[in-house]
C-alpha cells in the first residue's frame, strides 16, 4: 500500500482568528509600537522589540496540525515538526458523528493554527484533539480515549482509514 495524505486546512473561523489575532495583533502590534518608539526615541534598539512575538509565532505554526498520512507505519498525524504515528493496530474504530469536542484543556495548546492535545468536557469525557477546524471531524476510538481529527475531506479519509484498519487485522473494518 502507498502512503495517503489528507490535508487539514484552516476552517473559515480560525483563519480569521489567525489572520487578525496571531498575525495582526502578535506582530503587526509590536512592529508599529517599534517604529513609534525609534521615531520618538532615536534609540536603534526598539528595532527589535516585534522579534520575540515573531519567534512565537513562529513556533506556534511549526506545531499546528498540518494533515493526516496513512502509511505502512500507522496513522501520521502530520506537522511541520514533531510528527506523530498512532499504529492501526491502536485504532478500534473510527465514527463521524457529530459530538461536542473541547472543553477543559489541562494538556492541550489552542493555538492561532488549529488545536491539539488532550481535553475533558461532560458530554465526551477525555479526548485527544488534532484539529484545525471543529466542524467535519472523524473520531477515533483508542484504548487511550477518543481522538479527534479535521481532515478537508472527511468521509473519504474515514473510508480509507478503516479500509486500512481492516486490512491489517485481515478483515473486515469497524
Amino acid at each position: 500500500m502507498s502512503e495517503e495524505f489528507f490535508p487539514a486546512t484552516l476552517g473559515a473561523r480560525q483563519r480569521w482568528l489567525a489572520g487578525l489575532v496571531g498575525i495582526g495583533l502578535g506582530f503587526g502590534a509590536p512592529l508599529i509600537l517599534s517604529v513609534l518608539l525609534v521615531a520618538t526615541s532615536g534609540d536603534p534598539v526598539f528595532v527589535i522589540l516585534p522579534l520575540p512575538f515573531l519567534g512565537a509565532l513562529w513556533c506556534i505554526q511549526g506545531l499546528a496540525p498540518r494533515g493526516y498520512s496513512l502509511g505502512e507505519d500507522g496513522l501520521g498525524l502530520e506537522r511541520r515538526w514533531l510528527r506523530r504515528v498512532l499504529p492501526y493496530a491502536a485504532i478500534a474504530g473510527v465514527h463521524r458523528g457529530a459530538r461536542p469536542a473541547g472543553g477543559l484543556g489541562g494538556v492541550g495548546l489552542n493555538s492561532l493554527f488549529g488545536a491539539h492535545g488532550l481535553r475533558w468536557n461532560p458530554w465526551t469525557g477525555r479526548h485527544y484533539l488534532f484539529v484545525t477546524r471543529t466542524t467535519g471531524l472523524v473520531w477515533l476510538e483508542t484504548a487511550g480515549g477518543l481522538i479527534a481529527l479535521s481532515p478537508d475531506r472527511p468521509d473519504e479519509f474515514a473510508a480509507a482509514l478503516s479500509r486500512r484498519i481492516g486490512a491489517g487485522r485481515g478483515g473486515a473494518a469497524t
